[in-house]
């Protein structure tokens, strides 16, 4: 069982990193019951302080070498990155859960794979069986395979340049227990950016034995998050996946034009047989740059980038082979 102890130096919180901490600071959640309710703020209090305890050195420097290798954020598509001491504790957090897992990875210019792999590989934190960084910025994709290969942890790192416009490579649909994505939060399409990403995640796991981590906001001072939240919860509803854990306010952003804009974390799950459940709208196809409206907001029109390239161009050319 994991239990709580108390740093005598610091007077903090700590925890043995074998099991999620929800088993331990929230001992209502157990396995088959109903998620934690939205609006609880101070069980999410709760987890926030118990996974806040004191930044070891170890921590700091795989922070600091995260900030020097995240490629340079392009806001015009959305890469925004979480604040590190928040990624900090959404590693610490989900880390347990992932354990010996094999896990997908839509998108992640946060760099939550790479802190995983330089905290797990050093035994600071259990790890993935085996991870697979899927995104459309091959910077990120070629930076990441630098820092796994320097640092130990390259053998369980797979990588894969890939737009979530297409159609996810047969050769990975299927393949996966966990997707994590912390995606575009479709502020002007009622969370339709979103979705496609997750659409994406759930066609990457396993059909009827999976579960999924994602992050999105859900702020009652913030209308538009309450009506995306809404639908994605609806959405994954029809598709066969239960929301099992909900945390709100646990991270923020380095976001200029709403600074207080914070992040929940969502645990979903699935054990519905594969033919269950509607089909996903935009499963198994490519799609128009113009299908989902105000895909990276208001001010950037197709035709989107299909990938970012290593000299931080965008490359435009969307032929498939």
């Amino acid at each position: 069982m994991t239990t709580l102890q108390t740093d005598r130096v610091s007077g903090t919180q700590q925890r043995s990193a074998s099991q999620p901490i929800l088993a331990t600071v929230i001992p209502a959640i157990k396995r088959g019951q109903s998620s934690v309710r939205s609006g609880d703020f101070a069980t999410a209090g709760l987890v926030k302080d118990a996974l806040m305890s004191r930044v070891t050195t170890r921590e700091q420097h795989a922070l600091t070498l995260i900030e020097r290798y995240r490629p340079i954020s392009l806001r015009d598509y959305d890469q925004i990155p979480m604040r590190p001491l928040d990624l900090l504790q959404q590693v610490r957090l989900m880390a347990p859960y992932l354990d010996g897992r094999v896990v997908a990875f839509v998108g992640d210019h946060d760099c939550t794979s790479m802190l995983i792999g330089l905290l797990g590989s050093q035994g600071y934190l259990p790890m993935p069986a085996r991870m697979m960084l899927l995104d459309f910025d091959e910077r990120l994709l070629c930076r990441a395979q630098v820092v796994a290969q320097q640092y130990g942890f390259g053998h369980i790192m797979d990588y894969c340049l890939y737009n979530v416009f297409e159609a996810v490579p047969q050769d990975l649909a299927g393949k996966f227990d966990w997707f994590y994505t912390n995606p575009p939060y479709g502020r002007y399409n009622k969370g339709e950016s979103a979705r496609l990403f997750i659409t994406r995640g759930i066609e990457l796991t396993q059909r009827g034995n999976a579960c999924g981590c994602i992050i999105l906001p859900d702020d009652s001072a913030r209308p538009w998050t309450r009506k995306s939240m809404l639908a994605t919860q609806r959405f994954l509803s029809q598709h066969g996946w239960t929301v099992d854990v909900k945390l709100n306010q646990l991270h923020q952003y380095r976001l200029d034009d709403d600074q207080e804009l914070a992040s929940s974390v969502i645990l979903v799950k699935t054990d519905y047989p594969a033919k269950s459940g509607k089909r996903l709208p935009y499963a198994c196809r490519h799609l128009g740059l113009d299908e989902i409206e105000h895909f990276y907001g208001r001010s950037i029109k197709p035709p989107y980038p299909r990938y970012i390239r290593q000299d931080n161009s965008p490359d435009y050319n969307w032929e498939r082979h």
